[in-house]
């Protein structure tokens, strides 16, 4: 037991595959936010696995699966979805009422072995490193931020806070041709890596607030990404928006901002919350990741073992020069 954390490396049952699922081994899982601010705050169900961004190989199929095979590398989405609801047709598959999430709600990836049902699969080429395929799930979490952003070529855009889905965010800002862009965060090593995968200005807002950038450049942001949860961060977006541009709050936050609604009302602005993403965007962040479109190997700071993993969500608490810690459960 982990006694900072809370958590623990143990011995659980392997899963069985259902009719419609397959058994992963999984050789890569990222260590999400979430999960460090789940388990910081105590907000972990008693023997939850966690652990929702990876990749790995097939290891055993159910009996109505088919199209699959043993040992083919594999994406996986953790976000269930029956496809067939309201919620689901809205692009929202991980707010279904019927299917849960892997690594949320059912047990996830920080594990040797895990169930995913057959629809939230995809290939990977066998020419691809398997571990590539784990920065499917985070680089969805931006891209689907930059979709309702509604921005494109000629547009400026704030990224607020360089954490991995910021960092997630400016890549598939780039994708989208979106520019000038700017990112602003307080860590060096992040502000770093937010310059390495395309911002065009990083501004450090220990000694320059977004406003004060704003005012000195004579910019204001067709949309913000707002990705920081830094307390006053969403409010202070909307003061750098531009009339009819659009703030996207991405950050899971607890903060209750008080919203003025007159210049809310009168500038025309967008709020729009973003959590997740849709099984489209999901498939497309593998196909760029395929054909190398995204550098996020710059992300990567170290690889531990599940065994390491309780000590690295631990660190990332305080992450300092971190960025991205990949947990590597069957090494």
């Amino acid at each position: 037991m982990d006694q900072e954390t809370g958590t623990t490396v143990g011995e659980v049952p392997d899963p069985s595959p259902g009719p419609d699922d397959v058994i992963v081994a999984v050789e890569a899982c990222g260590l999400c936010g979430s999960d460090v601010h789940s388990v910081q705050n105590g907000n972990c169900a008693p023997g939850q696995v966690l652990g929702h961004e990876f990749s790995g190989r097939i290891a055993a199929l159910g009996s109505g699966v088919s199209g699959w095979a043993e040992g083919q590398a594999v994406a996986a989405s953790p976000i269930g979805s029956c496809g067939n609801c309201r919620i689901c047709a809205r692009g929202l598959p991980f707010r279904c009422p019927v299917v849960e999430n892997i690594g949320i709600t059912i047990p996830g990836a920080y594990a040797q072995y895990v169930k995913v049902p057959a629809r939230q699969l995809v290939a990977l080429p066998e020419d691809l490193p398997v571990e590539t395929g784990s920065h499917a799930e985070p680089l969805s979490v931006g891209s689907q931020a930059v979709k309702l952003a509604q921005v494109g070529p000629g547009d400026p855009v704030l990224v607020y806070g360089v954490g991995p889905i910021g960092l997630y965010a400016i890549m598939a800002l780039k994708l989208a041709g979106v520019g000038p862009i700017v990112a602003a965060g307080r860590s060096a090593g992040r502000r770093q890596a937010a310059a390495d995968v395309g911002a065009d200005v990083v501004i450090d807002t220990r000694e320059i607030p977004v406003a004060e950038y704003a005012k000195q450049s004579g910019t204001l942001f067709a949309a913000v990404l707002e990705c920081s949860a830094a307390p006053g961060a969403f409010n202070e977006a909307l003061t750098v928006t531009e009339p009819g541009g659009t703030v996207v709050e991405v950050a899971l936050t607890p903060e209750a901002a008080s919203v003025p609604l007159f210049p809310l009302i009168s500038e025309g602005h967008h709020v729009v919350g973003s959590c997740a993403f849709s099984d489209e965007t999901y498939r497309e962040s593998v196909a760029h990741l395929a054909a190398g479109r995204v550098p996020v190997e710059r992300l990567v700071s170290e690889r531990v073992t599940l065994d390491d993993t309780p000590d690295a969500l631990r660190r990332l608490q305080t992450p300092g020069s971190l960025v991205r810690i990949i947990s590597h459960p069957n090494a």
